[in-house]
């Protein structure tokens, strides 16, 4: 099942921040320049205990505007627990996919 968030307001924010804590092991792909998404885990490294993530996405409990002024979901993010629904889903609607080169280690790969 593939979730959609975007929106630069507290409400949309809160319930991105909800769908990664309840889906540690899920995926998010954010919005880039037009028809280009990057992906993500879903967790940031810090509070993931296998340490996969990055760190630039910012933790899964900072409340809006509360990291740095700003909000996680005013470029379009795209959620799932399936990296191939995910991908299906940007296939589908012709957009292109990237992997994130911070979260895509040898260890953790995708």
């Amino acid at each position: 099942m593939v979730s959609i968030f975007q929106g630069d307001d507290a409400e949309t924010h809160r319930a991105f921040q909800a769908w990664r804590r309840a889906n540690v092991d899920g995926f998010d792909m954010t919005e880039g320049p037009a028809g280009s998404f990057t992906i993500h885990y879903a967790q940031d490294k810090r509070e993931n205990s296998a340490g996969r993530g990055c760190w630039h996405q910012g933790g899964s409990g900072n409340d809006y505007r509360a990291d740095k002024d700003g909000c996680y979901t005013t470029a379009r993010k795209v959620c799932s627990n399936s990296l191939a629904d995910l991908t299906a889903w940007a296939r589908n609607n012709g957009f292109k996919t990237k992997k994130c080169g911070h979260c895509n280690t040898e260890q953790f790969p995708f």
